[in-house]
């Protein structure tokens, strides 16, 4: 029985209670079955779900086949990675942090630097600095930037004629 048949199933015997008829004790078992079914389906399911959301460790991976897992063990790595991933987003809050009191740092000593030069003239630094403000100017700076590698040494062959 698929489970759209059960589910009409399982309505068509909800709609028989409504019309307060008596059912019979093996009815009443054979609703509770169906209902109690419908659940575990539901939790497989669900775990089947969980399982293929975490992902698996290589090393584990090989030792255990992803349909032989426990839900014990799929609720225990499950529970591991989310610990990993706030442990991870808790690092990566900390790095923007620094980051950004790092910018600020040096903001401020660009101010300074545009301050100690505003009366002096004939540096170029300076109007570099009052040119550039704010982070969408540095970022068009890098896409700006082209990297080329050194060429590469090319080994003569000596071709032979036949």
């Amino acid at each position: 029985m698929s489970d759209e048949d059960r589910e009409i199933d399982i309505e068509s015997d909800a709609d028989d209670e409504e019309c307060n008829q008596t059912f019979s004790s093996d009815d009443k078992r054979a609703h509770h079955n169906a209902l109690e079914r419908k659940r575990r389906d539901h939790i497989k399911d669900s775990f089947h779900s969980l399982r293929d959301c975490v992902p698996q460790d290589d090393s584990k991976a090989n030792t255990n086949s992803s349909s032989k897992t426990s839900r014990a063990q799929i609720l225990r790595q499950a529970a591991e990675y989310i610990i990993r991933m706030r442990d991870k987003t808790t690092q990566s809050d900390k790095h923007i942090q620094i980051l950004k009191q790092q910018n600020d740092e040096l903001h401020a000593q660009i101010k300074a630097l545009q301050k100690s030069q505003g009366g002096k003239s004939g540096h170029g630094s300076s109007s570099f600095l009052n040119d550039h403000h704010g982070d969408e100017d540095y970022e068009s700076y890098e896409e700006e930037t082209v990297v080329t590698s050194p060429p590469t040494k090319k080994k003569k062959t000596k071709a032979t004629n036949s």
